[in-house]
């Protein structure tokens, strides 16, 4: 009997059988698991691979440790016809054996089906190896191609293949993470100690659709870092379709795609894209170290000295960028490997100068009627689309909060969103909410708020990369403006138990403290016909 104790609470499937993937998820109709009577077999093809580090996000077991386990007890389990797959989490690492592409049949008596919604998906658990036997080896499947806006809930836990893809960001590698805060490997052999607190990175994806994807990648993967930057075309990448929670970086969607290696990424690196830049405000190409001002003009850093308030002119095309909170301005440091692995930069990950850094008062980013939020003070992004046509528009930008430091983690607007506007007067806000993370940090004794704080399980290991799709009618226009703004009351909290949810706090009339928003890349593309 393989029924450990705690699954007699569970319900009991008795009589049933499955022949099919539909036959085995309609036992769990209506509950949310149940134990798998004896005799239930299925029969399918392994499609993820138990060597590699990038099939499920660790378990975050502390505020300094990781636990790799749940990743290599992991595999995915397709239907024979490619319509449905399974998520198998096997007791042990070492029953999970099975090479990638062999046909398996499983006895899933006793094993316990758990069906979970929203999206909807399905996970067998409590299986050991030794009821699986292998059918074949190298079955050859055939490739289920997908745009994203046609993925649906049925792919989840198959293997899918996205089509005409590319690299939101293509600075950087597969992680830009800062490598002091994630697991000793030999690409940061510098590191003199092992733990390793970052589970996993995430970088977008989008398609010449207009739609875009997560794809996250753990940091125990060796590929994630090898001397190149990421692809610089469009191709296609293959992966397991998943739904995954990644709390360093938000929501990451609905649906996110997990490659096994950096084989899968079939992006070519020779430069194309299905989009065109109109403005882009970009601190990674800040070789003079200097800030390009309308009114100021050019002015380069000195160390110490921040800029007044003023507007912040492009790298590529016409606009401005500035801010309505009177915020004040220099460049800064990158908190993440967006160099790769080339010379002073491989160490800890620090790209120079690569950020714009803005220094305010939480308080002057919001505007209160009495006791009351009456709205919300922006980064305001400006430019003219005239000439330019497509099938939409994209509007890019990476941000984080902080600086490495637990006293600048906290204090500030947790929640943000993205609105436009064609006459800088009537903004339409878009649903999609970004959250606002802190750059990782040391422990600190924090006197306003009472004690040491450890860093919390929602401190980023890097800018956060956000995206938004626009309709066409933006392009073609004079002017075109965009808001980054603070859409809650939620102000974020240094917990005292770092697993506690970090935007806790709310904003009030008379609240005060010194709040750092670091502003990565900022784009504004056409998707061309």
């Amino acid at each position: 009997m393989r029924i450990p104790m705690f699954i007699a609470a569970l319900f009991l499937a008795t009589g049933l059988s499955a022949e099919s993937f539909e036959e085995l998820k309609g036992m769990a109709a209506g509950r949310e698991s149940v134990v798998l009577p004896q005799g239930t077999v299925i029969e399918g093809v392994i499609v993820s691979d138990y060597r590699s580090h990038n099939m499920e996000t660790p378990v975050q077991v502390s505020f300094k440790e990781v636990d790799p386990g749940l990743n290599f007890r992991t595999a995915y389990l397709q239907s024979l016809d490619g319509k449905s797959g399974l998520r198998i989490q096997f007791n042990s690492v070492y029953d999970n054996r099975f090479p990638r592409f062999c046909k398996v049949k499983m006895d899933l008596g006793g094993a316990v089906l758990t069906r979970e919604t929203d999206p909807e998906r399905y996970t067998v658990s409590n299986l050991v190896g030794a009821f699986v036997s292998v059918v074949e080896q190298n079955v050859k499947l055939s490739p289920k191609v997908r745009h994203i806006a046609d993925l649906t809930d049925a792919d989840l836990y198959t293997l899918v293949t996205l089509a005409d893809v590319e690299f939101m960001s293509k600075e950087g590698s597969y992680t830009n993470v800062h490598e002091k805060k994630v697991a000793r490997t030999y690409i940061n052999s510098f590191k003199t100690h092992n733990d390793g607190p970052i589970d996993g990175s995430g970088l977008v994806l989008k398609d010449n659709q207009g739609d875009d994807i997560f794809m996250p990648v753990n940091t125990r993967c060796t590929w994630r870092r090898n001397g190149d930057r990421v692809p610089q075309g469009v191709g296609s990448v293959d992966g397991i379709l998943v739904h995954t929670v990644l709390r360093r970086y938000g929501d990451i969607g609905r649906y996110a795609i997990r490659p096994a290696s950096s084989g899968d990424i079939r992006i070519p690196m020779e430069a194309s894209s299905s989009y065109e830049t109109i403005a882009e405000w970009n601190w990674d190409r800040n070789y003079d170290v200097a800030l390009n001002f309308e009114r100021q003009g050019l002015k380069e850093w000195i160390f110490g000295e921040v800029c007044a308030p003023d507007r912040v002119l492009p790298d590529v095309g016409q606009g401005y960028l500035s801010t309505t909170a009177g915020a004040m301005m220099r460049l800064d440091n990158e908190w993440n490997s967006r160099c790769v692995h080339d010379g002073n930069d491989a160490g800890a990950g620090a790209r120079e100068w690569s950020v714009l850094r803005l220094e305010s008062d939480t308080k002057d980013w919001y505007i209160f009627d009495g006791e009351r939020i009456a709205g919300s003070q922006a980064v305001l992004v400006e430019t003219s689309t005239k000439g330019f046509e497509g099938k939409g528009l994209s509007f890019e930008f990476t941000f984080a909060a902080g600086n490495c430091s637990a006293g600048l983690s906290w204090g500030f607007p947790g929640e943000w969103q993205v609105a436009y506007s064609v006459d800088g007067r009537n903004y339409i806000p878009v649903s999609k909410t970004f959250l606002l993370r802190p750059l990782w940090y040391g422990a600190a004794n924090i006197k306003e708020l009472g004690g040491v704080r450890e860093m919390c399980y929602d401190a980023a290991p890097g800018s956060i990369e956000c995206r938004v799709a626009l309709p066409a009618f933006l392009l073609d226009k004079d002017r075109v403006y965009f808001r980054i703004y603070p859409s809650s009351d939620k102000l974020t909290v240094l917990p005292e138990n770092p697993e506690d949810d970090i935007n806790s706090g709310t904003m009030q009339n008379g609240f005060s403290h010194q709040f750092v928003l670091r502003l990565g890349k900022v784009s504004v593309k056409s998707l061309k016909n």
